[in-house]
């Protein structure tokens, strides 16, 4: 336990001593593909921590999904709300893939922010992080058309799940047509359309579920330098 604590992002900064001390505040719980850990406005205080696995965090409107962020290893879920006056959950929060994650309440995680402040500083700079991706999202719905959008997403996929091999660039996370739309804003046949488009150019290929990118400079000229610093497509 002490040891996938101390690779939570907000933990790192205490000793294993520490950690040892606060143990029992935590609870393991696994869940398969596909369970909904909290829907948005539920009245529920837990905060998560991913040890293994992907989430999904929505929202839904007119029976629409917009995908406002997959979280990771490392990445909490609820400390938001937990530092809000109400408990009510901002999105819906679903398993991309089998996670193990910890959990403690909203009473224990405050008593340790109080306790450890530097647990409050790295909280913020989560949030801080967290807001910049929204923004680019928010630029990615609002300024650019379909093209520039998926081209801007994989590359983005590319920063986070990208690995190389034989000169060949794959995305290490199983994508599929759906995926991308939610998180575009898009329809599915846009993206299809799209999609194809950029393997008839010899840009990518799919191989099984998996992405690989066959060009990746004809990839960067699509997306038009839109992000002037490459490294803030990273998630964390």
């Amino acid at each position: 336990m002490i040891e996938n604590l101390k690779n939570i992002e907000i933990f790192s900064d205490l000793s294993n001593e520490e950690l040892a001390a606060y143990e029992h505040f935590f609870r393991t719980r696994k869940y398969k593909k596909n369970h909904i850990l909290m829907f948005e406005n539920d009245d529920t205080e837990e905060i998560y921590f991913i040890h293994s696995g992907l989430l999904k965090i929505y929202r839904m409107h007119d029976g629409k999904e917009i995908i406002l962020g997959i979280a990771t290893p490392g990445d909490v879920i609820g400390e938001t709300e937990a530092l809000s006056d109400v408990d009510y959950r901002l999105s819906t929060v679903e398993a991309l893939s089998d996670v193990t994650l910890l959990t403690i309440s909203k009473k224990n995680f405050l008593f340790l922010i109080d306790t450890h402040p530097v647990i409050l500083k790295r909280t913020y700079s989560i949030l801080a992080n967290r807001t910049r991706r929204l923004n680019r999202l928010i630029r990615y719905l609002t300024f650019f058309d379909v093209r520039r959008k998926v081209a801007n997403l994989i590359v983005d996929f590319y920063y986070n799940f990208g690995t190389t091999n034989d000169g060949l660039s794959k995305i290490d996370m199983k994508i599929n047509q759906s995926l991308f739309a939610d998180m575009l804003g898009v329809s599915r046949e846009s993206v299809s359309k799209t999609l194809s488009e950029f393997q008839h150019e010899k840009i990518i290929e799919f191989r099984g579920k998996y992405l690989h990118i066959i060009d990746k400079k004809k990839l960067f000229l699509i997306c038009d330098e839109a992000e002037e610093f490459q490294d803030l497509r990273k998630w964390k």
